[in-house]
């Protein structure tokens, strides 16, 4: 049931937005602007599981939804 996926990718995209706030205070705390990426090593930590997060994303939904869809006990 594809109601059931729903929960998962709130939670997912909340996730991104918690990591895109952490990114966010990081630059302010460290005093890095945008579009700078490297700085201090405890910001680019920040800033790399960010941008990791991002990049899956997109195939994790996909791989979910689908496999979802198609591959459920009902």
């Amino acid at each position: 049931d594809a109601a059931g996926l729903l929960p998962f990718t709130s939670a997912f995209v909340c996730f991104l937005a918690y990591f895109a706030l952490q990114v966010i205070y990081a630059r302010r705390k460290y005093k890095i602007s945008p579009p700078e990426t490297t700085g201090h090593p405890e910001f680019e930590r920040i800033f790399r599981a960010q941008v990791n997060c991002s990049e899956y994303f997109p195939i994790f939904v996909s791989l979910l939804w689908v496999a979802g869809i198609f591959f459920h006990q009902g």
